[in-house]
């Protein structure tokens, strides 16, 4: 009986060792990738519990008549909050509610900063009902006020009075703010002054003495058509000026 005889591949051989050390390698590498993740995790739990992930101030600029108590008191950030959970638009559309607000704009600090800034609308008349007063600001929008200073400030807006009914007095506002800036800059007084058959008249009694009549709902229109400034000049005799449809009834100075 013979002897058999083995042959080895020294190729075979260096096969085994290569997959040897690969599964030593996967095997470290993904320790490594644990250590890692759990690092990370450590840092993210670490700054969540820290000082440094909380509102530290909250910063409002901008304001002259809004109030800063009552911007924090409609806002849903205080300070404490986590940085990273603080929805900047979402306390953009709490202040952009608020009265006599015209435009804010919110951005948030990792370091623990919350920035509002404010622009203010400006206010361009006031009326009082029931003992009320009302301002109506550049945007239309009609707010109710008992502020004494800011009533004091409204002394040099015109005042609009005999409204009885505060849904037509923001339909009027809605319309004035859209009429010619020359008109309202010389407008001293607004009164409601409506007729039998002429529900929504008024009287714009001017800084010069001239009064025009118009009606809530095509007052804009009317007025964007008449030039004011031309008209008075050219018609220097005349103080009454009353828009009814295409037309233009002017009376003589008494």
């Amino acid at each position: 009986m013979s002897q058999q005889q083995y042959y080895y591949n020294e190729h075979d051989e260096n096969q085994v060792l290569r997959l040897r050390k690969d599964k030593r390698k996967r095997k470290l590498k993904r320790k490594i990738k644990v250590v890692l993740i759990l690092f990370v995790m450590l840092l993210i739990a670490g700054y969540f519990v820290s000082d440094i992930s909380r509102v530290h101030d909250i910063n409002i600029t901008g304001l002259q008549e809004v109030s800063k108590d009552d911007i924090e008191k409609s806002i849903s950030v205080h300070e404490g909050d986590i940085v990273l959970f603080v929805n900047t638009g979402k306390i953009e559309d709490e202040i952009a509610k608020m009265p006599f607000i015209k435009k804010v704009k919110v951005t948030k600090s990792l370091l623990g900063s919350v920035q509002i800034e404010v622009e203010e609308a400006q206010k361009v008349a006031y009326c009082v009902i029931d003992k009320k007063t009302y301002v109506i600001d550049e945007l239309g929008n009609v707010s109710e006020t008992d502020d004494k200073d800011l009533i004091a400030s409204l002394q040099s807006t015109p005042q609009i009075t005999k409204f009885k009914d505060l849904q037509l007095l923001k339909e009027f506002a809605k319309e004035y703010v859209n009429i010619p800036e020359i008109i309202k800059s010389q407008t001293s007084d607004i009164i409601y002054d409506p007729q039998k058959a002429d529900e929504t008249r008024l009287k714009f009694i001017m800084d010069d003495g001239k009064i025009l009549y118009l009606r809530i709902e095509d007052m804009v229109e009317q007025l964007n058509k008449f030039d004011y400034e031309a008209n008075k000049e050219v018609y220097k005799d005349k103080c009454v000026f009353s828009f009814e449809g295409n037309y233009v009834y002017m009376k003589d100075c008494e």
